[in-house]
C-alpha cells in the first residue's frame, strides 16, 4: 500500500516548495521583531523532538540564525500539550536550549492543517509590555499567514499523492509503479540483491463491478500482506496487478509466489486467479520493461494453461 504523505518528516528550509514563501515568513518575523522590539523573533519548525529555525530576526548575535537545529525538550513538551488557544509565556529559565539565554519568551504554536504540530512562532525578551495586547493579532496574522502556506503545501502534497494511487486499492497505480520501481531496483542493484517480476491477474466470470472491486481490494490487502517494506507493488490495469520483490536467489521467488497462492486461495476462494513471473540477477543491467515483458510472457502460459484445462473435452 501506498504510504500517507508526512511533510513534517522533512524540513522546509532544505527543499524548495512552491506554496511556501520563505521571504514573506523572514518578513513577518521583522515586523514581529519591530513592534516588539524583541531581541529575536523567529519560526520554529519541530521534527522529530529536534527545532530548526526556519526564519528568525535578531536585534544582535545571539548565535540563533536561519538553519539552526537545537534541542529543547521543556520548549517540545510546552507546546504539544497546548491546545492552539492564546499565546504562552515562559521564562528563559523553564526552558533547556539555546532560547534559555532569554528572559522572557513569548510562544505562538503552529499546527499543520490535519492538526499536527508544526511548530511555533517565539518572541524572545519583547520591551514593548505595554503594548502586548494591542500587537497580539499581529501574532495571530503571523500564524495564519503560516498555516494557510502549510495548509496549500498539504493540499498540492495530497494531490501529488493521489495522482500516483489506484484510488479503489490505494496501491500504486501504473504511473506510481513506472516511478518508485526504478529507483528501489536501482537502489537494490547497489547492495548485489536479486530480483523478481511477479504479475497477479483476477478472473471475473460475473460482470458485477460492485463486487469486482471488492475482490480487487480483498488481493490488494493480500499482495500487500506479503510483501517487505522494500518490495514494491501496484494495480496497473482493472484487474491486473505487479510486484517487483527483492530476493536472494531465484528458489526465493518461487516460494514468494506459492505463498500468494495458498493466500489467495485461503482468503479470496471466490477469486481465480492466474500468476506470471521472471527472475533476473543484480549483474544483468536491463531496464524494467524487458523484465515485466517476460512476467507478461508467462502470465499469458498461465491464462493459456487455464482456458485449456475449462476446455470441453
Amino acid at each position: 500500500m501506498l504510504p500517507q504523505s508526512k511533510q513534517d518528516t522533512l524540513w522546509l528550509r532544505e527543499q524548495d516548495h512552491a506554496a511556501i514563501n520563505l521571504h514573506r515568513w523572514q518578513q513577518q518575523v521583522e515586523l514581529l521583531s519591530n513592534f516588539y522590539r524583541s531581541d529575536i523573533s523567529a519560526i520554529l519548525q519541530v521534527n522529530n523532538s529536534n527545532f530548526q529555525i526556519v526564519s528568525s530576526q535578531q536585534s544582535q548575535d545571539f548565535g540563533l540564525k536561519g538553519g539552526l537545529i537545537f534541542l529543547d525538550e521543556n520548549l517540545l513538551a510546552m507546546i504539544e500539550t497546548h491546545n492552539g488557544v492564546g499565546l504562552l509565556t515562559t521564562t528563559g529559565a523553564s526552558l533547556s536550549g539555546q532560547l534559555s539565554q532569554f528572559r522572557q519568551v513569548l510562544v505562538e504554536v503552529i499546527f499543520w492543517p490535519d492538526g499536527e504540530l508544526f511548530g511555533c512562532v517565539v518572541i524572545c525578551n519583547p520591551n514593548q509590555q505595554k503594548f502586548r495586547d494591542k500587537l497580539r493579532p499581529l501574532v495571530e496574522t503571523t500564524r495564519s499567514l503560516v498555516q494557510s502556506e502549510l495548509k496549500q503545501l498539504f493540499l498540492m502534497n495530497q494531490v501529488k499523492m493521489l495522482s500516483v494511487q489506484d484510488e479503489h486499492t490505494c496501491m500504486l497505480n501504473k504511473y506510481g509503479f513506472s516511478l518508485m520501481a526504478p529507483r528501489q531496483l536501482s537502489l537494490s542493484r547497489r547492495f548485489g540483491s536479486h530480483a523478481g517480476i511477479v504479475m497477479v491477474e483476477a478472473i471475473f466470470d460475473s460482470p458485477n463491478k460492485v463486487n469486482s472491486e471488492t475482490k480487487l481490494r480483498l488481493l490488494a490487502r493480500i499482495i500487500h500482506n506479503s510483501l517487505r517494506d522494500a518490495d514494491v507493488s501496484a494495480r496497473i490495469s482493472e484487474n491486473q496487478f505487479i510486484i517487483l520483490c527483492f530476493i536472494d536467489n531465484e528458489s526465493n521467488l518461487d516460494a514468494l509466489v506459492l505463498r500468494l497462492k495458498k493466500q489467495f486461495a485461503k482468503e479470496a476462494k471466490a477469486v481465480k486467479v492466474i500468476t506470471g513471473q521472471s527472475y533476473f540477477a543484480p549483474d544483468i543491467q536491463i531496464s524494467l520493461d524487458p523484465m515485466q515483458n517476460q512476467a507478461r510472457e508467462s502470465l499469458n502460459l498461465s491464462r493459456l494453461e487455464l482456458q485449456n484445462n475449462h476446455k470441453p473435452q
